[in-house]
Protein backbone atom coordinates (compact mmCIF):
# COMPACT_ATOMS: atom_id res chain seq x y z
CA UNK A 1 0.00 0.00 0.00
CA UNK A 2 1.46 3.35 -1.10
CA UNK A 3 1.81 6.12 1.52
CA UNK A 4 0.24 9.28 1.58
CA UNK A 5 1.90 12.13 0.00
CA UNK A 6 1.87 15.36 2.93
CA UNK A 7 2.49 18.20 1.15
CA UNK A 8 5.35 20.70 2.54
CA UNK A 9 2.44 23.91 3.21
CA UNK A 10 2.13 25.36 6.08
CA UNK A 11 -1.64 25.49 7.35
CA UNK A 12 -2.28 29.28 7.79
CA UNK A 13 -4.05 30.50 10.63
CA UNK A 14 -7.81 32.56 9.55
CA UNK A 15 -7.17 36.04 11.03
CA UNK A 16 -10.06 37.33 12.39
CA UNK A 17 -11.17 40.87 12.50
CA UNK A 18 -12.85 43.00 15.41
CA UNK A 19 -16.98 43.06 14.36
CA UNK A 20 -18.09 46.41 13.83
CA UNK A 21 -21.54 47.74 14.72
CA UNK A 22 -23.26 48.73 11.07
CA UNK A 23 -25.42 51.84 11.71
CA UNK A 24 -27.44 51.71 8.25
CA UNK A 25 -27.65 47.93 9.03
CA UNK A 26 -29.28 48.38 12.57
CA UNK A 27 -30.96 51.75 11.02
CA UNK A 28 -33.00 49.36 9.02
CA UNK A 29 -33.50 46.30 11.34
CA UNK A 30 -35.20 49.32 13.45
CA UNK A 31 -37.66 50.18 10.49
CA UNK A 32 -38.26 47.16 9.85
CA UNK A 33 -39.22 45.64 13.22
CA UNK A 34 -41.19 49.11 13.93
CA UNK A 35 -43.45 48.29 10.88
CA UNK A 36 -43.99 44.83 12.00
CA UNK A 37 -45.28 45.54 15.62
CA UNK A 38 -47.44 48.65 13.94
CA UNK A 39 -48.56 46.22 11.59
CA UNK A 40 -49.53 43.21 14.27
CA UNK A 41 -49.78 45.11 17.70
CA UNK A 42 -50.71 48.90 16.46
CA UNK A 43 -47.71 50.34 18.68
CA UNK A 44 -44.79 51.60 17.71
CA UNK A 45 -41.59 49.74 18.38
CA UNK A 46 -40.70 52.15 21.51
CA UNK A 47 -44.36 51.71 22.92
CA UNK A 48 -44.43 47.63 22.03
CA UNK A 49 -41.24 47.38 23.87
CA UNK A 50 -41.38 50.21 26.50
CA UNK A 51 -45.15 49.83 27.11
CA UNK A 52 -46.04 53.40 25.61
CA UNK A 53 -47.52 56.33 28.26
CA UNK A 54 -49.96 54.58 30.23
CA UNK A 55 -48.77 50.75 31.05
CA UNK A 56 -51.65 49.60 32.29
CA UNK A 57 -54.18 49.61 29.68
CA UNK A 58 -52.37 50.66 26.54
CA UNK A 59 -55.54 51.67 24.82
CA UNK A 60 -57.96 49.87 22.55
CA UNK A 61 -56.44 48.38 19.60
CA UNK A 62 -52.91 48.53 20.66
CA UNK A 63 -50.91 45.11 22.06
CA UNK A 64 -47.49 45.78 24.16
CA UNK A 65 -44.87 43.86 25.23
CA UNK A 66 -46.15 43.33 28.80
CA UNK A 67 -49.13 42.71 27.91
CA UNK A 68 -48.51 39.40 25.28
CA UNK A 69 -46.03 38.37 28.08
CA UNK A 70 -48.53 38.76 30.87
CA UNK A 71 -51.31 36.67 28.42
CA UNK A 72 -48.58 33.75 28.08
CA UNK A 73 -48.73 33.41 31.89
CA UNK A 74 -52.17 32.86 32.18
CA UNK A 75 -53.00 36.52 33.04
CA UNK A 76 -55.05 38.69 30.95
CA UNK A 77 -53.12 41.76 31.69
CA UNK A 78 -54.63 44.15 29.06
CA UNK A 79 -55.41 41.28 26.15
CA UNK A 80 -59.19 41.37 26.73
CA UNK A 81 -60.90 44.32 27.07
CA UNK A 82 -64.36 45.79 26.01
CA UNK A 83 -64.83 47.07 23.00
CA UNK A 84 -67.43 50.09 23.10
CA UNK A 85 -70.35 49.58 20.93
CA UNK A 86 -73.95 50.41 20.92
CA UNK A 87 -76.10 48.02 22.32
CA UNK A 88 -79.85 49.15 23.23
CA UNK A 89 -78.61 52.47 23.81
CA UNK A 90 -76.14 50.97 26.22
CA UNK A 91 -72.15 50.43 25.53
CA UNK A 92 -71.46 46.78 24.87
CA UNK A 93 -68.90 44.28 27.23
CA UNK A 94 -68.33 42.14 24.57
CA UNK A 95 -64.68 41.65 25.15
CA UNK A 96 -62.05 40.91 22.42
CA UNK A 97 -59.65 38.11 22.52
CA UNK A 98 -55.84 38.22 21.44
CA UNK A 99 -55.85 36.40 18.50
CA UNK A 100 -59.56 38.52 17.02
CA UNK A 101 -57.43 42.13 18.38
CA UNK A 102 -54.39 40.53 15.81
CA UNK A 103 -56.94 39.58 12.83
CA UNK A 104 -57.86 43.27 13.53
CA UNK A 105 -54.98 44.97 13.42
CA UNK A 106 -53.88 43.51 10.83
CA UNK A 107 -56.93 44.08 8.61
CA UNK A 108 -56.27 47.68 9.78
CA UNK A 109 -52.36 47.97 9.41
CA UNK A 110 -51.23 45.10 7.30
CA UNK A 111 -51.27 46.78 3.57
CA UNK A 112 -49.03 49.49 5.19
CA UNK A 113 -46.88 46.90 6.80
CA UNK A 114 -46.49 45.13 3.55
CA UNK A 115 -45.40 48.11 1.65
CA UNK A 116 -43.22 49.30 4.58
CA UNK A 117 -41.50 45.23 4.65
CA UNK A 118 -41.09 45.85 0.64
CA UNK A 119 -39.94 49.66 0.54
CA UNK A 120 -37.80 50.24 3.75
CA UNK A 121 -34.76 47.61 2.14
CA UNK A 122 -35.02 49.16 -1.39
CA UNK A 123 -34.94 52.48 0.03
CA UNK A 124 -31.24 51.00 1.80
CA UNK A 125 -30.31 49.31 -1.41
CA UNK A 126 -30.61 52.79 -2.94
CA UNK A 127 -29.39 54.92 -0.04
CA UNK A 128 -25.89 52.66 -0.25
CA UNK A 129 -25.18 52.87 -3.43
CA UNK A 130 -25.75 56.83 -3.42
CA UNK A 131 -23.87 57.25 -0.42
CA UNK A 132 -20.89 55.04 -1.34
CA UNK A 133 -17.44 57.36 -1.35
CA UNK A 134 -18.66 59.61 1.31
CA UNK A 135 -19.39 56.52 3.50
CA UNK A 136 -16.41 54.96 2.70
CA UNK A 137 -14.55 58.41 3.83
CA UNK A 138 -16.12 58.16 7.17
CA UNK A 139 -15.82 54.08 7.89
CA UNK A 140 -11.80 55.33 7.65
CA UNK A 141 -12.19 57.62 9.96
CA UNK A 142 -13.74 55.79 12.35
CA UNK A 143 -11.26 52.92 11.64
CA UNK A 144 -8.53 55.08 12.48
CA UNK A 145 -10.19 56.67 15.35
CA UNK A 146 -10.31 52.76 16.94
CA UNK A 147 -14.17 52.43 17.27
CA UNK A 148 -15.82 49.24 16.15
CA UNK A 149 -18.65 50.94 14.40
CA UNK A 150 -19.46 51.73 10.63
CA UNK A 151 -21.84 53.32 9.16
Amino acid sequence: MAGRKRSNKRRTRTRRTAKNLNLASLAESALLANAITQGFFNASLNDFVMGGASVGASGASSITARELISGMTGGSYGTSYKQPGILGGRPSTGGRGFGAQVQQNLKDNGLGMVVSLALIPAGFKVFNKLSRKPRSMMNKALGMSGLPVKV
